[in-house]
């Protein structure tokens, strides 16, 4: 386990090498001076080349390259449009989408797993139409359009929740509720499959043969065996979900990081841009170390496989 511990976090290193390259040069390639946008269009020539020669925007690709990279790892990355130092922009942020990551699969984990062993315990039932109607909606409707309905609702018309905004718990719920739809219908529906394939299995024959108790044999058997392709499922989605859900940021004005990359896009804010995606890289990598480790205490063949190697 240490020896994968070490050798995912020794790869982690190419990895953010290429991704800091790549979005380098995929934000020099997108249309817009900085020193335009920050100064505005009636910006003097002096104005313009003071924000330029401030952040090394003249100077040739591969010295802003150098430049940024040795100002990351010291941590003295600079935001053009503010002037702040970007981890203290980022990391605020960052922890406002881990609140409402982690407020999202709390709802979503549970309940999807619970719906998808029910629809498969029940295959064809009234229930299990109804799951899978419930989850094809998920995930089929629009983020931003649920959100908005759920404003409408539960904001304007009732006026129990906040509309948006960071406000304490309250404004959690909604966008939380908003994320967790759709999540929970994905879940639902791979826990449905993969039960409904584990339960046509000769070992879950056997067991019920034995005359076991079905919910025995679908909660402590079947349920054991599914548990590695959602695990697998549920930890993508924790990471992507950790690189910012805009759209539902957008739509509730949360003050998470999707949103703050975004406008450092829209500003043509290289240093909000490059960082945050670099730090978000880092984030999914380790949450995937993550994945590799809970393998391993729930399948006990790939403690095994790992120990031989």
């Amino acid at each position: 386990m240490g020896r994968l511990a070490l050798t995912r976090v020794l790869l982690l290193i190419p990895v953010l090498l290429g991704v800091s390259i790549f979005i380098f040069l995929l934000m020099r390639m997108i249309p817009g001076d900085p020193a335009i946008i920050i100064a505005g269009e009636n910006a003097t020539p002096e104005m313009l080349k003071e924000i330029r020669d401030e952040f090394d925007l003249d100077e040739p690709l591969i010295i802003q390259y150098i430049t940024f990279m040795r100002n990351l790892f010291s941590g003295k990355v600079v935001s053009i449009k503010t002037r702040r130092p970007v981890f203290e922009e980022l990391f605020p942020r960052f922890l406002n989408t881990l609140q409402l990551t982690l407020f999202s699969m709390a709802i979503a984990v549970p309940l999807g797993m619970i719906l998808g062993v029910l629809a498969a315990a029940y295959r064809n039932s009234f229930l299990d139409n109804f799951v899978m109607v419930l989850s094809l909606l998920g995930v089929s409707m629009p983020v931003f359009w649920l959100g908005i309905i759920l404003i409408l609702i539960f904001a304007v018309q009732l006026g129990l929740l906040p509309s948006g905004g960071k406000e304490g718990f309250e404004s959690l719920v909604l966008p939380s509720i908003t994320i967790a739809f759709a999540l929970t219908s994905m879940i639902a529906r791979m826990t449905r499959a993969m039960m409904i394939e584990t339960l046509s299995t000769e070992f879950i024959r056997t067991a019920k043969a034995y005359g076991l108790p079905r919910r025995k044999v679908i909660y402590k058997y079947a349920l054991k065996n599914v548990m590695i392709p959602i695990v697998t499922v549920i930890g993508l989605q924790f990471g992507y979900l950790l690189g910012g859900a805009v759209l539902t940021e957008s739509v509730f004005g949360w003050p998470g990081i999707g949103r703050y990359i975004v406008d450092g896009i829209f500003a043509r804010d290289y240093s909000v841009v490059q960082t945050g995606i670099m730090f978000l890289s880092a984030v999914f990598v380790l949450v995937n170390l993550g994945i590799d480790i809970l393998y391993m205490f729930l399948d006990p063949k790939i403690r095994r496989g790992v120990g031989k190697s």
